[in-house]
């Protein structure tokens, strides 16, 4: 019954414990220029908010000078790219005329709207299937002095044979507000699809075959022409890289015959460790391990795998010496080298590689802010993120921000963490031992009665 009681106290201590306001023992400034104007801030994070945040970040918090909570949305850094985009430019068909001496083509003559982008290109677009057109256009200001900017341009569509075609022009870089595009021969021959045959036959015997093909000249209607111009666009591409140092020490394990590295980082978010080895030949099957505790006892639990090789031989150049692994937060990794009964490799440096996080909100002018963080006991916050993401799905950049100097607050440093303590080692071999000593009194106590049932049932 003691150690019940003692067991219901520490629970009902470490509820109450948890349900206090969770202390944080790291604040830093969040350094940015404040012009006056609206604008998305990315912060990003580094080694000292790995080494003292929770695995999962959810005690990152962003406050106003006011104590306000500002929500953030935490995202992967991703490197940039820049695509092209196309966009109509407003245009409206102002002359049609027939070309040519026997009238087998025709000049169309399209302006630009006032307000208009410059023309970067042109598209025809029909609804036939089936051509091969040559187009020449030519640009101008006014409607009267004309130049050349496209000789012969082709423009196809080959349904017949396979889903390929081309209805667009691109022109070259011009501030033309008016573009004439001739078709010099706006028609083209074609075969009829049914083929009529004759044949002359006598007594069951063919005299005579004849075969008739019928041609038909199908001219080019176009339904409009689409003038348009390019916008270059900075969008996010694939998630950036980032190399993060790391402390290791290398041992040799005769009796696994393994080179074994055990590798100390600031708890980086990991996906691999690159490796420089000056052995130039080699290959050799490797593992990444980590920690894992259960109960009193830590095994190493292995995360990830691979190969690591060397060729260079002549004109052979060879190199793969990464190991991956789904992304951690590990303080500890351990790198073991099977080398079974070959000679250890001379591992010169060892590197961590990894994604990198930044913090994307909204600040409000003329206000500065900072970034808490260092606490196990505070829940994940859940944030209205959608005006963020509504921004960067529209491809609005954000504003790089910094991280002023780290800064602990000494009060939270001594704050003592009763629910640690419940995990730890000392209270779980503290309670086993309550437990077994709880189970011996026990049984003792049966046994004796049990002796004196008997004593009595002698005596009787």
């Amino acid at each position: 019954m003691i150690a019940k009681f003692a067991v219901l106290s520490c629970l009902f201590l470490s509820q109450a414990w948890a349900n206090e306001t969770p202390a944080y023992r790291f604040f830093r400034p969040v350094l940015a220029q404040d012009n006056g104007q609206q604008s998305l801030l990315a912060v990003p994070l580094d080694s000292a908010v790995y080494a003292n945040s929770a695995a999962d970040f959810r005690d990152l918090r962003l406050t106003d000078q006011n104590g306000v909570e500002t929500p953030y949305f935490l995202e992967k850094i991703a490197s940039q790219k820049t695509v092209s985009k196309r966009l109509a430019s407003a245009s409206k068909t102002i002359d049609l005329q027939k070309f040519g001496d026997e009238d087998e083509g025709f000049v169309v003559t399209v302006q630009l709207d006032k307000n208009a982008a410059n023309a970067d290109g042109l598209s025809l677009v029909t609804n036939q299937h089936d051509f091969e057109y040559a187009l020449q256009i030519h640009g101008s200001n006014d409607g009267e002095n004309w130049q050349l900017l496209v000789e012969r341009a082709q423009i196809y569509d080959y349904s017949r044979y396979m889903r390929v075609g081309n209805h667009d022009v691109e022109l070259p870089a011009n501030s033309f507000r008016q573009f004439k595009i001739v078709v010099a021969k706006a028609s083209q021959t074609r075969v009829a699809e049914l083929l009529e045959l004759t044949r002359t036959v006598r007594g069951g015997e063919e005299l005579q075959r004849q075969e008739t093909t019928q041609l038909s000249t199908e001219a080019l209607h176009v339904e409009r022409i689409e003038l348009w111009h390019n916008v270059g666009e900075t969008v996010a591409d694939a998630d950036q890289p980032f190399d993060y140092p790391v402390s290791f020490k290398i041992k040799r394990d005769a009796e696994q015959k393994a080179t074994v590295i055990d590798v100390d980082t600031l708890r980086q978010p990991l996906n691999g460790f690159k490796l420089q080895i000056m052995t130039p030949n080699f290959s050799r099957q490797a593992e990444v391990q980590i920690p894992l505790t259960q109960g009193l006892e830590t095994q190493m639990q292995t995360i990830g795998s691979g190969t690591l090789e060397a060729l260079h031989y002549q004109d052979i150049n060879r190199e793969q010496t990464s190991i991956g692994f789904p992304e951690q937060r590990q303080a500890r990794y351990r790198i073991v080298i099977h080398d079974q009964d070959n000679p250890e490799l001379q591992v010169n440096t060892v590197a961590g590689s990894g994604p990198g996080y930044q913090l994307l909100f909204l600040p409000q002018t003329g206000l500065s802010y900072q970034l808490k963080y260092g606490t196990e006991t505070a829940a994940a916050p859940r944030y209205d993120t959608a005006p963020i993401q509504e921004l960067l799905r529209r491809g609005y950049r954000s504003n790089s921000a910094g991280l002023g100097p780290e800064t602990e607050i000494s009060a939270a440093v001594n704050h003592f963490n009763f629910g640690q303590l419940l995990n730890s080692r000392w209270f779980l071999g503290i309670a086993i031992v309550l437990m077994v000593i709880a189970l011996a009194w026990s049984l003792f106590r049966v046994g004796k009665r049990v002796a004196n049932l008997s004593d009595s049932s002698d005596r009787e």
